[in-house]
């Protein structure tokens, strides 16, 4: 391993040659930089994960089918309260805001915990001599926009649900 500033390919030549005068029967068979080969391993990772897309797929089956459940509990839960504002003027634009901003709530507690446990895992990479020094912002955001994706669209059917809720019926049961 040779430490460089600059561009180390006119010092390629000069380390083959001195590799040569040491003797030995050494070659040197490939140079490249560490970005090169951060970009290699990089490339291998992509490569080695295709076969993870079922189990990356059904993991995201699961968190859209547990954003939802959690969802749907919720507004069955305040199913009466939701019943009452109806019952006292709730428009249904009041009531599609009141749970959309519940599940923003939920969705943005959820992500800014993943966020902030990647990170502490990141650093634990990094600690224990991880391959990247640091990841790029899309390693981030597009995890973050998934789940936020999957989070509004699992979203969309509890509030049709809390839209058809009909006061008079639900108070007269409870």
């Amino acid at each position: 391993m040779v430490r460089a500033t600059g561009d180390a390919a006119p010092l390629t030549q000069t380390v083959r040659r001195e590799v040569d005068a040491m003797g030995g029967g050494v070659a040197v068979a490939g140079v490249n930089t560490v970005e090169q080969i951060k970009e290699i391993i990089g490339q291998e990772i992509i490569v080695g994960t295709f076969p993870l897309f079922p189990l990356i797929a059904t993991g995201m089956l699961l968190t859209a089918a547990g954003i939802y459940g959690v969802l749907a509990f919720a507004v069955s839960r305040r199913a009466t309260e939701l019943a009452v504002r109806v019952a006292i003027g709730a428009t249904s634009r009041d009531l599609l805001r009141l749970v959309a901003l519940h599940s923003a709530g939920m969705l943005g507690l959820g992500t800014a915990i993943g966020i902030a446990l990647t990170f502490g895992l990141t650093r634990v990479s990094q600690g224990r001599g991880g391959v990247f020094d640091s990841p790029g912002w899309e390693a981030f955001a597009v995890p973050v926009l998934m789940i936020c994706a999957i989070g509004t669209i699992a979203t969309l059917i509890p509030m049709r649900r809390a839209l058809k809720i009909n006061p008079s019926s639900l108070l007269r049961t409870t």
